[in-house]
């Protein structure tokens, strides 16, 4: 199972560029700011699934928050490989052995590491995680292709109304 890039990789650069146009900001000055974007994403899906929340009985939120929460990473994850102009054309779907748990702190990790080593490497390893987190949480790439372009249209009407 792969998620096709490209067509969310168009989309992403239309979206940031009106963004920063609106913002009269580039894509330079907003690199840190999008890291710690991403960073708050992850945590935020990390706590809509309560993974770590062995404390309490309430469930995971429903399918349609957690891919919301996963499309916002994707939109942050996909705009800071646009700023390293990745072309990888597929993200393969590979599970990880790790808890849910743990790929969260990895990812979380491995985001945090761009701020100072902001290479293509560092960027695929930081991608990889959306295809991990995306399989654990039950999601194809299908689910997550198509959210993004949900949650991508949400984001041009934000915009349009000075979000």
């Amino acid at each position: 199972m792969t998620l096709k890039l490209s067509e969310i990789r168009n989309l992403q650069i239309e979206l940031d560029e009106r963004i920063m146009a609106n913002h009269q900001v580039n894509r330079d000055q907003t690199r840190t700011k999008r890291i710690l974007a991403l960073l708050v994403e992850i945590a935020e899906l990390a706590n809509e699934t309560r993974t770590f929340k062995f404390w309490s009985f309430k469930k995971a939120s429903e399918k349609e928050v957690l891919l919301e929460e996963l499309s916002d990473c994707v939109h942050f994850v996909i705009s800071l490989g646009i700023d390293l102009n990745d072309e990888l054309e597929s993200l393969e779907f590979k599970p990880r052995l790790e808890t849910l748990s743990v790929q969260f702190i990895d990812w979380m990790a491995e985001a945090a590491r761009l701020e100072t080593e902001f290479t293509v490497e560092q960027y695929q390893k930081v991608l990889s995680y959306i295809a991990s987190v995306a399989l654990a949480l039950g999601f194809s790439a299908e689910d997550v292709a198509t959210t993004y372009l949900k949650k991508n249209e949400i984001n041009h009407h934000r915009q349009d109304n000075q979000y």
